[in-house]
């Protein structure tokens, strides 16, 4: 099955279709999609059932899925990942970005449109166009901007995620948390005293002697491959997307220093940062 990646802590876009050309896919990102025309047929991990203008569905990296489109589509499209909340300094000082991220990057059970509420509905689409339109403006303090709109729609989808979620399957329960210890390191991956097997342990209740073999199991990977492969992937994403140093994205990944990054790469990805960053703006320039 294919999976999609993406290099944005926050990606919106729109996307108009008359055919689906994209197959059964994942992705490495949540994602919201708000139908603002079209009918059809959505089909979310073999649940299959009708779409229609005003539907909101939310995707997790768990979920896989495809359309199957009726009539001309139009949907817009908010991809996100955990790094998005560490940008905003007042979620981060007011606590909620842990529990927010992993609520929303966890699986969910929900069966269609995840809004049953028409004047939430209507809240979100309205937030939504305004969002896309900073998006794609580029005008100045757009990002702070954007954060905010964001935040306020995601605070929406919380209210109803939280009303609406079942008992889980034992199985799901696994799989939840899992997500939810993969997530922990993401957000924390500058923070070395949380990025200990005891801390971790002591988070998510699991005995110190079993969660190096407990992430070998879910994830195929020891635990210092796991924290080495966070770091790479997300001093990826800032070499590509900010204009920090060097030095200050070694920091902000949790290497010793630039130098220690650079020796991770080298050994890892065949690469440096430097190339990586060279890369991206010639590609950009083309």
């Amino acid at each position: 099955m294919k999976r999609i990646f993406s290099n944005h802590s926050l990606n919106v876009f729109e996307l108009e279709l008359n055919e689906w050309p994209y197959g059964k896919h994942t992705h490495n990102f949540c994602e919201l999609i708000l139908v603002k025309q079209g009918k059809g047929f959505h089909t979310i991990n073999e649940t299959k059932f009708p779409y229609s203008k005003g539907d909101i569905f939310l995707l997790t990296p768990e979920d896989y899925h495809f359309f199957e489109i009726d009539s001309p589509t139009v949907l817009l499209y908010i991809k996100f990942t955990e790094q998005v909340f560490s940008e905003k300094q007042g979620w981060i000082k007011s606590g909620w970005t842990d529990p927010a991220s992993l609520y929303l990057f966890k699986s969910h059970m929900v069966i269609g449109s995840i809004i049953k509420d028409k004047k939430d509905t209507k809240k979100i689409f309205g937030i939504s166009e305004i969002l896309l339109e900073e998006y794609t403006s580029h005008k100045l303090y757009s990002r702070e901007f954007i954060l905010e709109l964001f935040g306020a729609i995601i605070i929406i989808i919380l209210r109803h995620l939280v009303q609406q979620d079942p008992k889980r399957s034992l199985a799901e329960k696994e799989r939840e948390k899992i997500n939810e210890v993969l997530a922990y390191i993401r957000m924390n991956i500058n923070k070395e005293s949380k990025l200990t097997l005891s801390a971790i342990a002591q988070e998510f209740n699991i005995s110190v002697n079993y969660i190096g073999e407990y992430l070998r199991i879910h994830t195929g990977n020891g635990f210092k491959k796991i924290i080495m492969e966070t770091r790479l992937e997300r001093a990826s994403v800032l070499l590509k997307q900010s204009a920090l140093s060097i030095a200050e994205i070694a920091e902000k990944t949790g290497f010793a220093d630039a130098s220690h990054m650079n020796k991770s790469f080298k050994k890892y990805r065949g690469s440096n940062p430097s190339s990586i960053r060279s890369e991206t703006k010639t590609n950009q320039g083309n």
